[in-house]
C-alpha cells in the first residue's frame, strides 16, 4: 500500500464502498436455503508521486493511493434457519512491483519487510456465522478502532490526503494490529433504528510463563455506530497491550453528513501509552459530487506531547484532491497535499515519500489509475 501499510492500507475503497463490503456479512442471513457462492475480486491501483522535503525529494511509482491493491476470494452458504456461514481470504498486492504484503502472526513486532512473506492474506482472512442474533468472526479482520478511523476519512487512509490524526495515532506507537489483528474472535450486533456495535478479542499467543510480557500482542476493542438517513456517527475504544510501553490506548470518533451531493466529515483521536506519551488529532473534509467527478479538500492535525506534557511534535496537513469514474470499475485520480511541522515533527505527506528535516514543510502531488474487478 502506501500510507500505513504503506502505512496504513485502505480498507476497501471509498468509505461507501468499505462501507457496503463490511456491512454484507454483517447482515441478516438469508431465509431460504441456496447453494453456496464463492466470489473472486480485486483492486489494482497504481499511481506516480512526487514528494519534496527539506533534505530530499522523490519520485515514485506506488500502487494503493486511491484503493489498496488487492486479491481475493469469498463466500457464503445459507445453512437454513436463518443461518449463514461465510468466508473472506484477501491479500495484499504492492502493483508496482509486484511483491505481495506483509502481515502479523502474534500482533507484536518482528515481521518481515513486504515481499519477504510472498503472498499473504494479510488483509483479511476469517471465517464467520451470521444470524438474527447477529455476526461472530474468527481469524484475521479490522479492528473496531481502525473502522473509524477509515469510514470517516474520504481518502480512506490512503494516499497523500491521509488524516494525519490517523497517521500520526497509529505510526507514532506503532501497534501492529493498529489495523487489522490477527488471532481475532469479533462478534457484530443486528442494527437496531440505525444503531450496531461490534467488539474483538485478539490474542498476542504469548505463553503464561512469558513473565511481564505474557499478554503482549492482545487487543481488546469496541465499536458503537450510528447510519440513519444523511447522518452516520460511530465512537469505538481499545487497549493495545504491550508491557514496554505500560499499554496503549486509542479512543477514535467520526461523523459525516450528506447534503445532496455534498458530504462533510470529521473525526477526533486520542491515543495514550501507560508511559505518559499521548497524541490528540482532528480532522475535517468537505467532498462533491459532480456528475461522474468527485472532489476533496480536507485539514487534519496530530499533536504529541512527552510524560512531562512538552510537545515532541506538531503536525498540520491540508489536501486537496479529484477523482473521475471512467466507468463502474475504472477511475483517474490526482492529489495534493501540504505539510507543516514544528515541535520537532519532520511528518511527510506519505510516510517515506521523501526525505525531510525537523520543523520544515514538505509537499506531495499524485496521478494515478484505479481498477476493480
Amino acid at each position: 500500500m502506501t500510507c500505513s501499510e504503506q502505512h496504513l492500507v485502505r480498507a476497501c475503497g471509498p468509505a461507501w464502498a468499505i462501507a457496503g463490503a463490511l456491512a454484507l456479512p454483517f447482515a441478516a442471513a438469508a431465509q431460504s436455503k441456496a447453494p453456496a457462492s464463492v466470489t473472486l475480486f480485486g483492486v489494482a491501483d497504481v499511481s506516480l508521486v512526487r514528494a519534496s522535503g527539506s533534505v530530499a525529494s522523490k519520485t515514485q511509482l506506488t500502487s494503493g493511493s486511491q484503493q489498496g491493491s488487492r486479491l481475493g476470494v469469498r463466500g457464503s452458504e445459507d445453512l437454513g434457519g436463518g443461518l449463514r456461514a461465510s468466508f473472506w481470504l484477501e491479500a495484499g498486492l504492492l502493483v508496482d512491483d509486484g511483491q505481495g504484503q506483509r502481515t502479523s502472526a502474534n500482533n507484536q513486532p518482528a515481521a518481515p519487510a513486504d515481499g519477504a512473506q510472498g503472498l499473504t492474506f494479510n488483509r483479511v482472512s476469517y471465517l464467520g456465522l451470521s444470524g438474527p442474533w447477529g455476526l461472530v468472526r474468527a481469524g484475521r479482520d479490522y479492528t473496531p478502532t481502525f473502522l473509524v478511523h477509515t469510514l470517516f476519512d474520504p481518502s480512506g487512509t490512503v494516499g497523500l490526503m491521509t488524516s494525519q490524526a490517523s497517521v500520526s495515532s497509529l505510526t507514532v506507537f506503532a501497534a501492529p494490529s493498529g489495523v487489522r489483528a490477527s488471532n481475532s474472535l469479533a462478534y457484530g450486533t443486528p442494527t437496531f433504528h440505525g444503531f450496531s456495535a461490534n467488539v474483538m478479542l485478539a490474542l498476542g499467543e504469548n505463553a503464561s510463563n512469558a513473565g511481564a510480557t505474557r499478554r503482549d500482542g492482545n487487543y481488546e476493542g469496541l465499536r458503537l455506530a450510528y447510519a440513519g438517513g444523511p447522518f452516520s456517527a460511530a465512537l469505538a475504544h481499545a487497549r493495545y497491550r504491550n508491557a514496554a510501553v505500560n499499554d496503549i490506548k486509542e479512543t477514535v470518533a467520526g461523523a459525516s453528513y450528506d447534503i445532496g451531493s455534498t458530504k462533510l466529515w470529521g473525526t477526533v483521536v486520542r491515543t495514550r501509552n501507560g508511559a505518559g506519551r499521548n497524541v490528540r488529532g482532528e480532522m475535517l473534509a468537505v467532498t462533491q459530487g459532480v456528475g461522474a467527478a468527485e472532489f476533496k479538500l480536507s485539514w487534519s492535525r496530530s499533536r504529541a506531547r512527552d510524560a512531562s506534557g512538552a510537545p515532541v511534535g506538531s503536525i498540520s496537513k491540508i489536501g486537496v484532491g479529484a477523482a473521475y469514474n471512467l466507468s463502474k470499475r475504472t477511475a483517474l485520480y490526482t492529489a495534493a497535499a501540504h505539510v507543516r511541522n514544528s515541535h520537532g515533527a519532520a511528518a511527510l505527506p506519505m510516510p517515506g515519500s521523501a526525505v525531510n528535516g525537523p520543523n520544515q514543510s514538505a509537499r506531495g502531488y499524485e496521478v494515478g489509475l484505479r481498477h476493480t474487478f
